[in-house]
């Protein structure tokens, strides 16, 4: 079972505001394109960047990495993806977290394979020892970070008792 102390729990209201802040970044150093979500979790990120980026093209690719709360596989795999033909078109990674980097250098391969022009990345969070940076990031820790989106996912992993009571929904996970 996961200490509860080794998880933070994320807000929207801290998402909103992080990707607000992002999206101001890339505005003033990259025009994308398309965004191109990792799945699952730059889903949500991805659909928020593209009403603050006025970006309507979202694609994603789905790589499968972890097993479940800090356990990996051998290595990343990817499952499927969907995407336009992105040949000499500028590409936005976007992910909820980079830990390792693997699942974000397997995408950027995979982008720079289907011939994007440029690809640049970004992620909400960052742990503290991954070797690999996005170009563009909120926070840097060393925590399980806990999306208000995978709640549930987190509660089912952890048991919802190990859960705080400010996150609330968890009784309606089961």
């Amino acid at each position: 079972m996961v200490d509860k102390t080794s998880l933070k729990y994320v807000t929207w209201d801290e998402i909103h505001k992080a990707l607000a802040v992002l999206s101001r970044r890339v505005r003033e150093t990259f025009k994308p394109d398309i965004l191109v979500a990792i799945a699952k979790g730059g889903y949500i990120p991805a659909r928020i960047l593209s009403d603050f980026l006025n970006v309507g093209e979202i694609g994603f690719v789905e790589i499968k990495f972890y097993k479940e709360i800090g356990k990996t596989r051998e290595r990343p795999v990817v499952y499927q993806f969907s995407l336009r033909n992105i040949e000499g078109v500028n590409a936005l990674l976007v992910d909820d977290v980079v830990d390792s980097g693997r699942t974000l250098q397997t995408a950027t391969n995979l982008l720079s394979n289907f011939g994007a022009r440029e690809i640049r990345s970004l992620a909400i969070y960052v742990k503290k020892w991954s070797p690999v940076l996005p170009d563009y990031y909120w926070e840097v820790s060393d925590k399980w970070i806990v999306f208000p989106w995978e709640i549930c996912e987190t509660a089912r992993e952890v048991g919802g008792g190990n859960l705080p009571p400010e996150v609330g929904v968890v009784e309606h996970c089961y």
